[in-house]
């Protein structure tokens, strides 16, 4: 057996000593930089999303009509999204979806691992399903949104979660102590980069999809991998960041700023 010869203090009681000045600071220059960077190249940012989105979408399906428009709001100043044509499910289509939908939720409501947080995704997930199609059954001529609108709203909902991401992950860096300030802008970058590819990715085929097989789609879409599942990769990258953090505060130098209550 390896003999320790230094056994270093409990954790108990231990925190940072960090320079409050430093750390503020940090939040406070990148909210403001970041901030102002969205806010002056929001424009040519969804300019530049929706012109891939619509090269790829043409490439693959050439018969499709595929749009750029532009709307001016208050908070954000101009923004663009895609435009393309509707289509919306039959009866038929409808009724197999909803058929399926109830037999998934059956089907995991009856096995041993119903409990478990994936059978329960899945069956909200069926479920939301369930009640969309039915929706198309009887009342297909109110719903309430085209694939144009439903574009505009991805966009928004995009930039909502980037600026979310943005400050959420400003904060969450700046307050692990005063060092590591290298890694903090990588995590920083690494997050906004990752999302912003991702919503891009996620946004053509979301309308390719929803233009091939029809709105009825359009809920699914949203609950199975939308906004709640960016949250999944912000987490595994601020995890790898906090691995990092911890080395730098493990290390010789970093045990320097560990005190005790």
């Amino acid at each position: 057996m390896k003999e320790k010869k230094i056994i270093d203090y409990t954790r108990t009681y231990r925190r940072i000593e960090a320079d409050r000045k430093k750390c503020i600071l940090y939040i406070v220059i990148l909210l403001l930089l970041g901030l102002l960077l969205m806010w002056t190249q929001i424009d040519d940012l969804t300019r530049m999303i929706c012109t891939i989105c619509a090269g790829a979408l043409k490439k693959y399906e050439p018969n499709m009509y595929v749009g750029i428009r532009s709307e001016t709001y208050p908070l954000f100043g101009k923004i663009s999204y895609l435009s393309a044509a509707t289509v919306y499910p039959g009866i038929q289509i409808s009724l197999i979806n909803a058929g399926i939908s109830l037999g998934v939720i059956i089907l995991l409501a009856s096995l041993p691992w119903k409990g478990r947080p994936l059978a329960i995704y899945l069956i909200l997930c069926s479920g939301i399903h369930l009640i969309n199609s039915l929706w198309f059954v009887f009342g297909e001529k109110y719903f309430p949104y085209t694939l144009t609108v439903y574009s505009n709203l991805y966009m928004l909902q995009e930039i909502g979660i980037w600026v979310m991401f943005f400050v959420m992950t400003v904060m969450v860096t700046g307050i692990i102590g005063d060092r590591g300030v290298i890694y903090k802008l990588l995590t920083l970058l690494a997050v906004m980069l990752y999302s912003v590819v991702f919503g891009t990715v996620r946004y053509g085929i979301f309308i390719w999809l929803l233009y091939r097989f029809s709105v009825i789609y359009m809920a699914f879409f949203y609950f199975m991998i939308g906004p709640m599942f960016d949250f999944l990769y912000l987490v595994m990258i601020y995890a790898m960041f906090v691995n990092r953090m911890i080395r730098v505060y493990d290390s010789r130098d970093g045990k320097g700023v560990w005190k005790w209550s």
